[in-house]
């Protein structure tokens, strides 16, 4: 929560997330939180070859969260990150291997959904744009990344919806689609503050200015 909101105290701990894991064990549910609170900050500020490790570290997290909205979080991120990695592995396989990590945890939030659980169906469209991106399907990435944006803003998730926006200006900044870009980008920010999350928000800042 520091982190996001930039913020320091006198009282504050000098052990940073590494220290932590190596203090706990590592089959415990302590030591699982705070991987998967590692593996959140990666993912939000987009540090994908950094968040790997912490799918190494452990890659059972979905199992370690009796809670389904815990277990499907895991899910999601795992996915992300394997999606987001898979373009700059260094081979053919170990790309092939990644994606299909992706593809195999894309159907179990499938499944979620149709067996009820609404509030992971803006994780699949998430998921299925960033699919559609390395398949350089330009209208079905757009279609998703539109689709995950409307359903987190109607489930209430708005950070869910900043790092779609966030996602999806990374996206069309990379075909020099600039407008797009820029709109993605403003409503990050403005989602992204409203989140209070004001590292983030400077950070983006000076990244795309």
């Amino acid at each position: 929560v520091r982190r996001l909101r930039n913020l320091t105290s006198e009282d504050e701990t000098s052990l940073g997330f590494k220290e932590l894991l190596k203090a706990v064990e590592p089959t415990s549910n302590v030591f699982h939180t705070v991987n998967m609170m590692q593996l959140e900050l990666f993912v939000l500020f987009q540090d994908w070859e950094s968040a790997l490790p912490c799918l190494a570290e452990a890659p059972d997290t979905r199992n370690r969260y009796l809670a389904m909205h815990a277990s499907a979080r895991g899910m999601f991120l795992e996915a992300l990150v394997y999606l987001k990695t898979s373009s700059h592995a260094s081979s053919w396989l170990a790309r092939r291997k990644r994606k299909m990590k992706a593809i195999k945890t894309l159907r179990k939030l499938h499944g979620l959904v149709e067996q009820g659980n609404d509030d992971v169906r803006h994780y699949m469209h998430i998921l299925m744009a960033e699919c559609y991106v390395l398949e350089k399907n330009v209208s079905a990435a757009e279609n998703n990344f539109k689709a995950a944006i409307s359903i987190a803003e109607l489930g209430g998730f708005l950070h869910d919806k900043a790092l779609a926006h966030d996602l999806a200006c990374a996206w069309y900044k990379a075909q020099g689609k600039d407008d797009w870009a820029n709109f993605h980008f403003e409503s990050s920010q403005k989602l992204y503050t409203e989140w209070g999350a004001t590292s983030k928000v400077e950070t983006e800042h000076i990244y795309y200015n």
